[in-house]
């Protein structure tokens, strides 16, 4: 039987653990400014809770005069994906650039949709197979297109990046590493997010940049569901990231557009996880979007994500249209 004097001693060590905990999540909260704000958010009530892309026809406004439209999704398995309604979604959208992440290819595949949608087609696969993947399409054809992200040693590099440069325009294509269950794999977020930071400062500087897809990080609070339970403990919102997702954005003089164009919108999500009924419950997260330089916002006509295109993929599309010249 253990003494009292032991016991207190165990309990004393405790405290002093739960004491230094809280003086740490303190801390957090006045030098991050991610933290959580304790207002915790979901899906306003008028965003759709299907599960399956609708069966009725799809149509969008198309793009003002003198605007091309690019389209990011992640669509979480090219494979998978085609049998739930991706081809009925592009086709109606019907975008000039079409930016896809977590397609899980092996090789450059032939699909008779996207094919016949677009002339130019890159995909970016890695050498673990079934694993990450990003296709970069498009009705226009780039100057020059890159395939990976230098600086960051890893296999999955050629399917996280597609670099495609215009005259006048460089769209940079992401599918970013995430921090993982448990953050087993934060440390390779960060070497993705400092690669990143230094790949973006070297792209032409005459040029308008804009960064776009699953970015697998929020910007703050108002773009995740529970935020409170979530900081620095789930993939996507911890300080490391968000703090890193800030740095990269002021060193290179970019904004995230969404945000810009809607700045009071709290629980617009573009991710519902499968598991946990989150979709119904409105508990998602908005981690895909568009980071855009500063000098090129006036470009940005519209930026907006298609909340009822859900089922085909755990993600929802999001789209930008974008004024000229390219």
């Amino acid at each position: 039987m253990p003494k009292r004097g032991a016991a207190a001693s165990t309990e004393a060590e405790a405290q002093v653990k739960r004491a230094r905990a809280t003086k740490a999540e303190a801390a957090d909260a006045v030098t991050s400014p991610a933290a959580p704000t304790g207002q915790d958010h979901t899906a306003p009530e008028w965003v759709p809770r299907n599960a399956q892309v609708p069966s009725g026809p799809l149509t969008f406004e198309p793009p003002a005069d003198g605007c091309r439209r690019v389209l990011i999704w992640n669509i979480t398995s090219l494979k998978s994906s085609d049998n739930k309604g991706l081809m009925k979604y592009l086709q109606a959208e019907n975008a000039d650039i079409a930016v896809l992440s977590e397609t899980k290819v092996n090789q450059v595949p032939s699909h008779a949709g996207i094919d016949a949608m677009y002339k130019y087609r890159y995909w970016g696969i890695g050498e673990k197979r079934g694993y990450a993947g990003i296709a970069l399409l498009s009705k226009h054809k780039p100057l020059k297109v890159e395939h990976g992200l230098p600086g960051f040693d890893d296999p999955s590099s050629k399917a996280r990046l597609l670099m495609a440069e215009f005259e006048h325009t460089v769209i940079v294509g992401t599918y970013a590493v995430n921090a993982g269950d448990n953050l087993k794999t934060l440390p390779n977020k960060n070497k993705w997010n400092d690669a990143l930071e230094a790949y973006l400062q070297s792209l032409p500087k005459d040029k308008d940049i804009i960064w776009c897809g699953d970015l697998n990080v929020v910007w703050d609070d108002r773009d995740l569901a529970g935020a409170s339970k979530k900081w620095n403990k789930s993939a996507g919102y911890t300080q490391a990231e968000c703090d890193a997702h800030r740095r990269v954005l002021a060193t290179n003089d970019m904004s995230d557009a969404w945000r810009v164009l809607h700045p009071d919108a709290v629980g617009h999500y573009t991710y519902y996880g499968w598991r946990g009924n989150c979709r119904a419950r409105g508990a998602g997260w908005r981690i895909d979007s568009f980071i855009v330089s500063n000098k090129a916002l006036p470009r940005i006509r519209a930026c907006e994500i298609r909340h009822a295109i859900y089922g085909a993929s755990d993600h929802l599309p999001v789209i930008a249209d974008i004024q000229g010249p390219w």
